[in-house]
């Protein structure tokens, strides 16, 4: 059995391309680990790599917080959280980022939150 805490999460500082790979594998093991089918995996890779690497070329030394959350009846949620006091500045982006990203979910299984700093997003099954 999965469990997680915020005692569990995994922090990825993300400043280099090298970063944006550690992203993408640390998210599809997640999926994986949780079971997501592989259509959802990588879907879920595609976009927070997509973040990682705007995170990079937008220089906002963004900081990744990966969280498996248990719900009821063995199902489990990912939550990815961006944080960076640059998201604000760069708000025409993420408002983009947020609608490209329902375009490829058809907002089944995401929720995309923002908040002052953080960029929220919910796997879940």
């Amino acid at each position: 059995m999965i469990h997680s805490t915020l005692s569990d999460a995994r922090h990825v500082p993300v400043v280099s391309g090298y970063d944006v790979v550690l992203v993408r594998q640390h998210v599809r093991q997640m999926a994986r680990q949780a079971g997501f089918c592989l259509t959802s995996q990588a879907r879920m890779t595609a976009i927070v790599s997509e973040i990682a690497r705007t995170a990079v070329e937008r220089h906002w030394n963004a900081n990744f917080l990966f969280r498996l959350i248990p719900h009821h009846h063995g199902r489990y949620e990912i939550e990815v959280i961006c944080c960076s006091d640059h998201l604000q500045r760069d708000a025409e982006y993420l408002a983009q980022f947020k609608r490209g990203v329902q375009e490829l979910t058809g907002n089944a299984g995401l929720t995309v939150q923002q908040q002052s700093g953080q960029l929220i997003l919910r796997f879940h099954l």
